[in-house]
Order: structure tokens, then sequence, then C-alpha cells
């Protein structure tokens, strides 16, 4: 178990495949944060897939752990929304990391896939 802040939120894959014909869920994540400068805060924040909660066909869930995690939720959640990707459900805490997508590393994001 760890001791650093976790947030979360659930978003919905047709929306999702609407307004980005063809491209796949870390992409278009690692694309919505290319457009997120990471504040100096955010530094080691890491961005992941993690089991969402609800039906899995249909959506997916994206945690964030670390520094400012609340604050990359909220920017990340509005990247979404502003580009018409229906958002779910927000959490304060999240799930175990799935899939590493990208983390704050010396003041820009870094891929995080292994």
């Amino acid at each position: 178990m760890t001791s650093e802040p976790v947030y979360s939120f659930v978003f919905d894959r047709q929306s999702a495949a609407v307004a980005f014909a063809q491209t796949g869920k870390y992409d278009l994540v690692l694309g919505l944060l290319a457009t997120l400068p990471p504040e100096p805060e955010w530094e080691g924040c890491l961005v992941y897939e993690g089991m969402t909660p609800l039906q899995e066909v249909r959506t997916v869930c994206i945690g964030m752990r670390g520094n400012a995690a609340d604050q990359v939720q909220e920017r990340l959640v509005e990247a979404f929304e502003s580009r018409g990707v229906q958002i779910i459900e927000v959490y304060e805490g999240g799930p175990e990391v799935r899939e590493p997508i990208a983390k704050v590393t010396d003041g820009t994001w870094k891929t995080a896939k292994k």
C-alpha cells in the first residue's frame, strides 16, 4: 500500500472513439498530456491505466499517483471534456497501476511504458 496521493477518473470509450477516431487509449492520454505543460509541483506524478470499477468493455480508468495528483486529475479531466470525451466518474483514490503511461520527470512528461 502506498501513502502517495492517488486520484482517478473513468472515461467513456465510445465518446473517445468518436472524438479521436482510430486513436488508442494510451496514445489518447499521451496526446492530451502533451497539451498540459507540467507545473513544478507535479514532478514525479505518474499517470497510468488502472482496472476500471465499471464496465471494462465501455470504460477506461486513468489514475494519477504522486505529487499534485489532484491537480493533474483536474487538468486532464478538463482536457478530455473540452474535446468531447465523456467523463463518467471522478475519484479520490484509485486502482493499482496496470499500465504506466507517463510521468513528470525533469519538468516534462516522459513516457512510462515498459
